[in-house]
């Protein structure tokens, strides 16, 4: 999963560079949002996971 996102982080970069620079940053922002939130989720996941 974690791949997949950072595939699509690469493509919206370039399909919004291709645009307009402040697109692609734009978009290059949310699916490093997404990347992030990912993360945290398998990281909380992992904790709960482990306490019971």
């Amino acid at each position: 999963m974690a791949r997949l996102i950072a595939f699509t982080f690469c493509i919206a970069f370039l399909v919004g560079a291709g645009v307009s620079v402040r697109a692609g940053m734009a978009l290059a922002a949310l699916a490093a949002a997404g990347l992030a939130g990912y993360v945290v989720w398998c990281g909380v996941s992992l904790l709960i996971g482990r306490q019971r």
